[in-house]
């Protein structure tokens, strides 16, 4: 098996600190986050969260925004209908989905009742992932997600990879199509055997980290930020006794280290990527085949028996998502708390202000708290080769 050498530990530990830093300011501040456009006020948390795993689905190489907005409208009133009357998946399906003609092309869209429209990138194909989706959870969960989830975690309660099987769960609902088609069929099927299911967890936790960037979003989402309290009070109200409070304390503790970090453009870019690390890992013997998912997966697993990463976990590295294009498109290595000038140029420690460097490097908006901050020691100074040249 491939191991990366690491040529500087202890700056690939700052590294991971500062990370860490980041994303905990990301998730603890309700204005760094984006909210789904429900079409109405009234909606379950269950039908929220549905909502959310349908938009997520949709989210592909096109703005997220358009996405959260237009999407998340349509896609809630789907929902809605979905829950709350008798026509089956596909009829509810077909009602918010139409064929339309764009300069002599026959294109599709995706449609609400009172005229808003959205075009995912892909919507053929993913019409088939949410017709597979909302099949499943029809026959077997109530046409609930989060009952769902709720059957995995308790037919498995007692294994140590249970995040990961939720996950491997979630794949399967939505992402393992026949021939490019819905296949709900079989799909009922293998999560009811536990020989076919091993079988398919075996085979996620082999590709884990590879083309599941809108799965492991949605597992984070669910355990951190506003979705994670619609989440909880989604327990609730599929529970509303004492067991939900067994259920809410068993999510809450599944190891975040479980989740895979979502590799994309941004924290695969070579100018990040190449430049951070030039001087703390062998990149030259990295494998040609592995992003950064698998790479920060690999290191995690080099550092984790160390104290110094016990607040880190891979996926804290998706804020190079709010990184890469505020800093490294826009080369501001100068001003870049892993330059060579580190914070040192932008932190004006000030309790009543806001910290200007997690606000210039992610766009994050948080109070300054001088006496606790960690990146008032410079941790991350001169590490990255950005500028340096």
């Amino acid at each position: 098996m491939t191991k990366l050498k690491i040529k500087d530990e202890a700056a690939l530990i700052n590294i991971f600190k500062t990370i860490s830093w980041l994303d905990h300011k990301k998730w603890n501040i309700e204005d760094n986050h984006n909210f789904v456009n429900f079409y109405r006020d009234d909606l379950t948390n269950c039908e929220k969260i549905l909502t959310h795993w349908i938009c997520y689905i949709t989210d592909r190489q096109m703005p997220f925004e358009i996405v959260w907005d237009k999407g998340g409208y349509v896609f809630s009133e789907l929902i809605y209908e979905y829950s709350r009357n008798g026509l089956t998946p596909k009829q509810i399906l077909d009602n918010h989905y139409e064929e339309y003609s764009d300069k002599g092309e026959k294109r599709f869209r995706f449609k609400s009742n009172n005229g808003i429209i959205f075009a995912s990138r892909y919507v053929t194909d993913d019409y088939q992932n949410i017709l597979q989706t909302l099949q499943v959870l029809d026959q077997e969960y109530n046409r609930s997600i989060v009952k769902f989830i709720i059957n995995i975690m308790q037919k498995f309660q007692d294994k140590n990879d249970l995040l990961i099987r939720i996950a491997c769960g979630l794949h399967l609902l939505t992402y393992q199509l026949k021939n490019k088609k819905a296949n709900h069929d079989e799909i009922i099927t293998i999560i009811g055997s536990d020989e076919q299911f091993e079988s398919k967890l075996n085979e996620f936790k082999r590709t884990s980290t590879n083309g599941k960037k809108r799965l492991w979003c949605c597992v984070r989402d669910y355990k951190k930020g506003l979705y994670h309290e619609i989440f909880i009070n989604a327990l609730k109200e599929v529970y509303p006794d004492s067991t939900a409070g067994e259920l809410i304390n068993r999510w809450k503790n599944l190891p975040m280290d479980q989740i895979e970090l979502p590799g994309d453009v941004w924290n695969n870019s070579p100018l990040f990527r190449d430049n951070l690390f030039k001087n703390v890992l062998d990149l030259e013997n990295v494998p040609n085949t592995w992003g950064m998912a698998k790479i920060i997966r690999e290191l995690y697993t080099q550092l984790n028996s160390k104290n110094e990463i016990d607040n880190f976990y891979p996926e804290q590295f998706d804020i190079t998502f709010d990184f890469v294009p505020r800093m490294c498109n826009k080369k501001l290595c100068n001003v870049c708390l892993f330059g060579r000038n580190g914070v040192d140029s932008i932190c004006i420690p000030t309790e009543d202000k806001y910290c200007p460097v997690a606000l210039l490097s992610c766009g994050y908006v948080f109070k300054c708290n001088k006496h606790t901050c960690l990146l008032k020691e410079n941790i991350s100074k001169g590490i990255c080769n950005g500028g340096l040249r």
